[in-house]
């Protein structure tokens, strides 16, 4: 009786609505840390515009946190809203961290598996931002979404593989093993890592959403 009710219930919208902008922000920052790389313009002013993009998603996931207590009739379950949330805004807050490393290092020494991985990011970002609307009509949208959240996997995996192919070619240049590490070198380990750890937070968003979808179709 109680689900019949809930079915009947007028739901609330706007989660669907502020999931949409976060995505939105997401693609601008994975944009400005791509063009950041690609040495377009002032690193500074390319970080400056990933920090305020990172605030407004702030505000944003706030948003969605407080409306989750003062909602009475929520689209799905309460802990998914909040975790899709979180897993969204930590990919931001991972754009943000790379991009304060490129700074304050005065990073410019990009290789091409650090190149590739910020392409990875910037198509992961548009795949959530294409995806993520759909929520708002899981049963109608199932195939598209889970078409997404598997094309986010197989790209994060490519992305496992040229963080392995990365550190196997720095320890090539630095001359194997037993040969100490350079500072350039150890630097260009640590932002090919991050970089990464961006890619894993965008697998995190895409499993949070096969989640979502076994529990409403």
């Amino acid at each position: 009786m109680l689900n019949l009710f809930r079915a009947l219930m007028p739901r609330e919208e706007r989660f669907f609505d502020l999931f949409a902008e976060h995505a939105r922000k997401i693609v601008t920052g994975a944009d400005a840390l791509r063009t950041m790389m690609r040495g377009e313009g002032d690193l500074e002013e390319w970080f400056r515009t990933i920090r305020r993009v990172e605030s407004e998603a702030d505000a944003i996931e706030k948003e969605v946190q407080l409306a989750v207590h003062r909602t009475f009739i929520v689209p799905f379950d309460r802990s998914d809203i909040q975790e899709l949330g979180k897993r969204m805004d930590d990919v931001l807050d991972l754009i943000e961290e790379t991009a304060r490393h490129l700074v304050e290092a005065g990073f410019t020494d990009f290789t091409k598996e650090m190149h590739a991985q910020a392409d990875a990011i910037v198509r992961c970002a548009n795949l959530l931002a294409e995806g993520v609307p759909m929520l708002r009509a899981i049963p109608k949208h199932v195939e598209q979404l889970q078409a997404m959240t598997s094309e986010i996997s197989r790209i994060e995996s490519e992305g496992d593989r040229l963080l392995r192919e990365a550190k196997h070619r720095l320890r090539e240049e630095s001359g194997g093993l037993d040969a100490p590490i350079t500072h350039r070198h150890a630097l260009q380990r640590e932002i090919v890592e991050l970089l990464e750890s961006v890619l894993d937070a965008c697998e995190d968003v895409a499993d949070t959403i096969d989640g979502i979808i076994v529990e409403q179709v």
